[in-house]
Formats: structure tokens, sequence, C-alpha cells
């Protein structure tokens, strides 16, 4: 029975270097400079394993380090400068502090209590549970979050569908367990738009903007523009998922408020050590926020990478009570890194880095020149779309590293400014909904066995459609004001 998916598995192996060597025998165009068609022929290469995860994808993120020097288009040293950007180390910062916020269960505190307030009918757990989700993935991983949400909403669901409700009752017919499982899901995608470190697709086009135009996006100016979009998101979530998809009532959840309550009081009362995650957690988001006002006088040289390493190391020089000989945060559970994709940031800029170096962005802008006819809002329509239904079907930060160059390519060629169509391509990698290996969110909500994929199809078309329509405009109407970036 493995037969057929390992033959599966060597196929997607072997066509890697095969479309390599393919495009390499059918030749280059002739306006195409050699080392832009190498660029060109490895990235094809590198995506295709990305796509398909043939090998691991922070293996699959090494080949630029390898194809690159071969091909003689970079040299080593350069395209090793790229698995040391600034940036990567602003993930490593900031998921340090997730992770000591994880260790001391100062994240389940603060969604817990958030949950805890919004009220026990069924819309207003559902609002608790999409607030919770979408705040904790502005911070932390949301594969994290979800992990962490999703059992507590399985316990309210037992509870509700099986104890106190019963089987015959109507609650299985409801709908409120599989509109919670989905919510969570949606909540923690969406809410990692709100800021750089909530996705690294952020990431990924902060960096761009950095090599190929100079240009620092600071988190603030990402935070103002992008948090009103996550409240629009999330409160047509709630809609969407309590009046349209399920048309949950307002009636009580039994044993709501104590499945909260026990919850919490299990976490006992508030640790020195958390105390202090929180103290380091609120003082870097605070920096983030005022540093081009308050530090950036003073200090020039201070940037965000900066603050997010002061307060990740910070964490390990203050002693733990709890655990006397140990620090808050220690090895054991930084290692925890996501480090495949620290290694897929590394090779994500390398091939965008090696699209400037060559000309090949210089390329794409000539063949899209015949673009300048269309309006920008209708191309800004269909860069959401596409990008939107791509990343159903493939890896977001693949998709958002193949995207970026190339739309730096149709900025040039229509003569606009690159923030608008990078940007609502940037978000909308992060709103894919309708299956389940779209997102790990989505994939981790399917694995609970409470939902079908017609579900999650029926919950995310329209919710997909919404948030197409949503960015789009948002981006065209509000990226002007809100970040003062030219779109136009």
């Amino acid at each position: 029975m493995k037969l057929p998916h390992l033959n599966l598995k060597y196929l997607s192996i072997a066509f890697g270097p095969i479309l390599f060597v393919t495009i390499l025998l059918i030749g280059k165009p002739s306006e195409l400079s050699p080392d832009a068609f190498l660029v060109f022929a490895s990235t094809c290469w590198v995506v295709w394993w990305w796509m398909t995860e043939a090998i691991p994808i922070g293996i699959t993120s090494l080949l630029p380090l390898l194809l690159l020097p071969l091909c003689g288009v970079l040299d080593i040293q350069a395209v090793a400068s790229y698995y040391a950007n600034p940036i990567i180390f602003l993930f490593i910062g900031g998921f340090i502090i997730a992770l000591a916020m994880e260790r001391w269960d100062l994240h389940r505190r603060i969604a817990l209590n958030i949950v805890k307030l919004t009220g026990t009918n069924q819309r207003q757990i559902l609002l608790g549970f999409i607030i919770a989700t979408g705040i904790m993935s502005m911070w932390i991983s949301n594969t994290a979050t979800t992990m962490m949400m999703l059992p507590i909403g399985l316990s309210m669901i037992y509870q509700f569908e099986t104890i106190l409700e019963g089987p015959a009752s109507g609650a299985k017919e409801s709908g409120f367990g599989k509109a919670l499982i989905l919510s969570i899901a949606y909540a923690a995608s969406i809410g990692g738009i709100g800021t750089l470190v909530g996705t690294p697709t952020n990431l990924i086009f902060v960096e761009f903007m950095q090599e190929a135009y100079q240009e620092e996006i600071a988190f603030d100016r990402w935070f103002y523009f992008a948090f009103p979009l996550v409240v629009i998101l999330s409160v047509y979530l709630w809609w969407h998922m309590s009046h349209f998809v399920f048309k949950l009532d307002r009636s009580q959840v039994p044993g709501a408020r104590e499945i909260i309550g026990s919850a919490i009081q299990k976490l006992d009362k508030i640790k020195f050590e958390e105390k202090w995650v929180l103290a380091v957690f609120i003082g870097v988001g605070m920096a983030w926020m005022s540093r081009a006002y308050l530090i950036k006088p003073f200090f020039p040289q201070v940037t965000d990478t900066t603050i997010a390493l002061v307060g990740g190391v910070t964490l390990f020089l203050i002693p733990s009570r709890t655990k006397p000989g140990d620090m808050i945060m220690n090895w054991e559970h930084a290692a925890r890194l996501p480090w495949q994709v620290i290694l897929l940031f590394g090779g994500a800029f390398a091939v965008a880095g090696s699209f400037q170096q060559s000309g090949l962005t210089t390329w794409i802008g000539n063949k899209l020149a015949l673009m300048q006819q269309v309006p920008f809002w209708v191309l800004l329509l269909i860069v959401v779309t596409v990008v939107n239904y791509l990343t159903e079907l493939t890896q977001n930060m693949a998709t958002c590293t193949l995207m970026l160059p190339v739309l730096a390519g149709l900025s040039q060629a229509i003569n606009v400014p690159p923030h608008g169509l990078m940007i609502a391509m940037t978000m909308a990698a992060s709103c894919a909904f309708m299956l389940p290996v779209a997102t790990a969110p989505n994939a981790i909500v399917f694995g609970s066995r409470k939902l079908a994929i017609k579900d999650m199809i029926r919950a995310g078309f329209w919710l997909n459609i919404i948030s197409i329509l949503v960015i789009t405009f948002y981006t065209y109407y509000f990226l002007p004001i809100l970040a003062k970036l030219d779109v136009f």
C-alpha cells in the first residue's frame, strides 16, 4: 500500500531537477540575459520542491546556496548573506518571546480571560474565541495559537453536545461545534496579518522592499494599516459564521462559564515568571510602536530587529523562582524555534534577491508592459484573487516569494509604486479558507475529526470572496491614508 505514495514522492523529487534541465535545454529568449535565465530555471526547481514538499521545506530552502553559485549567478558569500538577513533575527527575537509566553502559560491565561469576558451564549462564545485567537496570533505563530485554542474549544463543544444537552436535543445539528472550530483556524490566519511578526509572509515582503527599493517598512507603519483590516475581517468572520453559515442562536451554552473558570483556576495565581514575560512583551510592543517617535531621534541605529533581540535576550538573564537555578527562558525551550521557517526565510530572500540582481525582474516588467491599459483597481483585484486561490493549493511563503519579483516588474511596467500590489498580495496570502491544505491552522482543525471537507468549503468559499473584495477595496482607498504609502 505504501508503494504508490513512495512512487509519487520519488516523482516529485525527480521532477525538480528534470524541470531545471528541461528549461536549460529549451534555451533562453533572445532578450533575456544568461544570468536571469539561470535564475529562472533555478527558481522553478526550488518552487516545485517547495510546493510539493518533495523533501523537507527547510532543506529545499538551501538549494539557492547550491544552485546560484554553481550556475555562476552569485558567489556563495553573496547568497549566504541572505540567510543572515536582519529580518530573520527580528523573527527569532519575537519567537523567543512567544516561546517564553508558551513556557509559562501566559498566552493561555490571556486567551482564557478574553473568552471569559465576552459571555456564554453561542454567539458570544464564538466572538470570544475569535478575539482571543486573533490577538494571540498577532504575536505568536498562528500554528501555535490554533493548537492552544483548539483543545479549549473542543472541551466546550463536548460539554455542549454530550453532557448537558444530550445527543437527541439537536445540539449537534446546531452547527455550534463546527462554527467554533472553523473560527479558531480562520481567526488565527486573519490575526497574523496584523503585525510584522504575525506571519512569515509579512516579513518576506518587508525584506523585499528593503532589498529592492531600500525602503524600510517599520513595525508601527504596518500595524496602523493592517490592524483595522484585521478588525474588519474578524467582525465579518463572526457574522459570517454565526448568522450566515450556521445561524447560531442566543441560547446559553450550559457549563461554558465553568469550563473557562476551571481552565483559569488550573493556571493558579499569576507567577513571577509570567509577570516578567508580560512586562517584556509589553515593553517590546510599545518600543516597536513608538520607535519612530521616541527612540529613533536619540538612537537612530536602533531597529525593530534590535528591539526584538533585546527583549529575547533579556528573558535569558532573569532567574526563575518556580525553577531555582534556571532562567525564565533557557536554550532547551529556545531550541524549539521553527528552524524550517528560518531557513525558508533565507531561501526566499535569496531567490527574490537573485531576481533583482540578475535583471529578471526588469525583463518580467517589460513583458507586462501591455498591462498599462488595464485600470489599476482591476489589476489589484486580479492579483488578490490569483494569490488567494493559489494559496489554497500551495505553500503561502513560496507563493509570496514567487509573486514579489513579478509584481515589482509589473509595477515598473505600468509605472506605479509597488506598495499597493505587493501589500495586497501579502495579505491575500493569509486569507485562504476553503481547503485543509491551504494553511497550517486549517489542517490542524480538520485533524480534530469534527469537520468534513465540505464544511470547510461551504464556510470558506464566501469568506474567500469577501476577503478578496475587502482587501482590494481597503488597499486601494486606505493604504495612502493609514500607511502614507503611495498606491497610484
